[in-house]
């Protein structure tokens, strides 16, 4: 029999849930809950490093420092920086980590949203560019490389932790459990002997609670990325919390969600948003040709799921279902 040791609480501005599984026969409650409240004290220690919002972070200090020369960083704000780089590159600039400026002037996340000019967007779209991001790998400094650039790692970093947990269970020979760090979700091993994992996709719109389709996972990470959740409305006009690097305005997409499937955690949060704001044709060429496993949800209510994920798909709502 399966027993399990469920944890909850608040790290990067987001909700957070564990679920450990073990026998109990091999292994005692307290052990579990043990290594859960290390997992969290893990996931504080990088949110310290990484958070765009923590004075003394590391991030903090990168954009403290924009122009000023190198500065040493530790092996995980360095591995981040360099995969953010890699699909920045990947993406042709459609993931780009020095958006920060104008995420932080549009303010969509806050109480105060703002509405910029053309001319104030003109101004900062220029200080993005992730070509402008300097890494030394042989002593692991980073510098960028003009004045009020700015980085944030929101988009990778929750990714790269839920990677960091899943090993850290591992080392703790753990072999069933789940983590999911607002939306990003990694599974180890099964659920139980009989059965794999069931993640559910949910209804694309604010505070919905109807989850329409599932699909299976062991192993695997699940992320997915919308602009359903965070938004306003100005003038009739609604703005979605994703911006688009290459106009620094806000997004509007033909899709209402996508997920991707993926091994590594790190991979499906620099890819969702991306490919988010691809929409539906960019978004499924790009898949078929790097071979992304995932599912998107259309604002024609299609539901559209690559074939590999098709035998533990299932579907609850009155959807139109396309597979490639």
């Amino acid at each position: 029999m399966k027993y399990f040791v469920e944890k909850e609480d608040f790290i990067f501005n987001t909700r957070v849930y564990q679920k450990i599984c073990y026998d109990n026969n091999d292994i005692k409650t307290k052990e579990i809950e043990e290594i859960a409240e290390k997992a969290i004290k893990l996931m504080r220690q990088f949110e310290e490093k990484l958070s765009f919002f923590y004075e003394s972070s590391e991030v903090s200090s990168i954009n403290e420092n924009a122009s000023n020369g190198f500065i040493k960083i530790s092996n995980d704000t360095f591995e981040i920086l360099k995969k953010s780089i890699y699909y920045s590159k990947l993406t042709n600039g459609i993931f780009d980590i020095t958006i920060a400026p104008l995420v932080k002037a549009w303010a969509i996340n806050s109480d105060n949203p703002t509405i910029l000019s053309k001319e104030k967007i003109d101004e900062l779209i220029d200080l993005v560019d992730y070509e402008d991001v300097i890494l030394n790998k042989n002593n692991s400094t980073v510098m960028l490389l003009r004045k009020n650039q700015k980085i944030d790692l929101g988009g990778i970093a929750k990714g790269y932790i839920a990677d960091k947990i899943i090993d850290f269970y591992k080392e703790n020979n753990i072999d069933s459990a789940i983590i999911n760090i607002g939306g990003n979700i990694k599974v180890l091993g099964q659920k139980d002997e009989n059965s794999f994992w069931s993640i559910g996709i949910y209804e694309p719109k604010k505070h919905s609670e109807k989850i329409i389709c599932s699909i299976e996972a062991k192993d695997k990470s699940i992320v997915t990325s919308g602009g359903y959740e965070r938004a306003f409305s100005y003038n009739g006009e609604l703005y979605c919390h994703i911006l688009n690097p290459k106009t620094g305005y806000p997004i509007k997409s033909d899709l209402k969600s996508i997920t991707i499937v993926s091994d590594k955690s790190i991979d499906g949060d620099s890819l969702s948003t991306p490919l988010f704001i691809m929409g539906k044709n960019k978004a499924y060429e790009f898949m078929k040709k790097h071979n992304i496993s995932g599912v998107m949800i259309t604002d024609k209510d299609e539901i559209i799921v690559t074939k590999n994920l098709l035998e533990g798909f299932k579907l609850f709502e009155d959807y139109k279902v396309l597979a490639f």
